[in-house]
């Protein structure tokens, strides 16, 4: 036979009593307590009874009245226990999650840092390209356009009488150089549009050399079309002006090309450095190319200079062409911090001007 558990004072105490219980041992005893008072006083037994009975009624009605309350605070407890039980499990989740989230974030960190090195590197990548891709392409316009040339004077008989055969290649290399100038004139643009004023490489530059060197590339061209080239130099010696010469060489070579393609045999295109603003608020430089081409309609000069924009007189004269060229002139020359703009009238020619800001080197620290 099992012996009966046995159970401490300390123990009895923790464990929860039931409220009616306690409070029907109270009454009982508070009974007993006022039936021997009033016995003791000796008060006859109606009387006794007319005191037992209210008091006895009190102490049911308190009891009841306490249990209610008791299962009210229970319930009470119970939902509380709820509760707490429910915000400690989200609390958990939450630290779970948080946990989660700053792994994700660490990796998020590290995933951002990879790329910002990564993007790093192919910034220095991509301005090695355009650096490559426009020297290059300069480097290779000059001889290209001799090439040209000499098959062009091959083609028209000017270095003797060729048989068909030869003609045949000659054609074939011909066309074949010209297709080589359009894919770096292409290769060119896209370099430009890729860049911003950071790529650009601003020194002190003699503008007369340079549009004498320019001038050049188009004199082969110029005698083909019987059309009259002039560089109209100034009479004083001008000082440098402030410019990348790469950029500054494709305006002109631009400004000079769309004169020779838009201006017919025997027409006449003249470039003009003039000194007029050097004593301005701004001093700069002004070159003026002029043609006595195609002209621009009235009603398509506002859109001259927007990008991929040919005006139609343009493209029924020359069909191919991207409509770059002159967005991509005014745009350099703003990079400069001077001004392009242009005359013109439909079929008598066109005059572009643009200025370039005068030289002024650094005070010597």
């Amino acid at each position: 036979m099992e012996s009966p558990e046995r159970i401490s004072l300390i123990e009895l105490g923790q464990r929860p009593v039931n409220p009616l219980v306690f409070w029907g041992v109270i009454s009982a005893v508070l009974a007993v307590v006022v039936i021997l008072i009033v016995r003791a006083s000796g008060v006859s037994t109606g009387i006794h009874w007319l005191i037992l009975v209210p008091v006895g009624a009190y102490l049911v009605i308190m009891g009841v009245f306490i249990s209610y309350l008791s299962r009210l605070y229970r319930e009470r407890n119970r939902l509380m226990a709820e509760k707490i039980k429910n915000e400690e499990s989200k609390i958990d989740e939450t630290k779970k999650l948080n946990l989660e989230l700053e792994a994700y974030a660490k990796q998020l960190f590290d995933k951002d840092f990879e790329l910002t090195l990564a993007n790093k590197r192919l910034q220095n990548l991509e301005q090695a390209k355009s650096k490559f891709i426009s020297v290059t392409t300069h480097q290779l316009r000059t001889p290209l356009s001799a090439i040209k040339w000499t098959f062009h004077m091959l083609l028209s008989g000017n270095l003797g009488t060729i048989t068909e055969d030869q003609r045949n290649f000659m054609q074939k290399g011909y066309d074949g150089t010209q297709r080589i100038i359009t894919i770096i004139n292409d290769l060119l643009n896209v370099d430009y549009i890729e860049a911003d004023k950071s790529d650009y490489n601003f020194l002190g530059v003699n503008l007369v050399d340079l549009i004498d060197s320019i001038i050049f590339e188009f004199t082969n061209q110029a005698e083909s079309k019987k059309i009259k080239l002039t560089f109209v130099k100034p009479t004083t010696n001008l000082p440098q002006v402030t410019a990348d010469p790469v950029k500054v060489s494709m305006v002109l070579e631009n400004l000079i090309d769309n004169a020779m393609k838009y201006t017919p045999a025997g027409g006449r295109v003249t470039i003009n450095l003039s000194d007029a603003r050097i004593n301005s608020a701004r001093s700069a430089l002004e070159v003026i190319v002029s043609d006595s081409g195609i002209g621009v309609p009235s009603a398509e000069k506002d859109k001259i200079f927007h990008r991929f924009y040919r005006g139609t007189n343009a493209i029924k004269a020359e069909p191919d062409g991207t409509g770059l060229g002159l967005f991509i002139a005014h745009d350099i020359v703003e990079k400069h911090g001077g001004e392009i703009w242009f005359e013109s009238k439909e079929g008598e020619g066109t005059h572009f001007h643009f200025t370039l800001p005068v030289f002024r080197p650094e005070p010597a620290a």
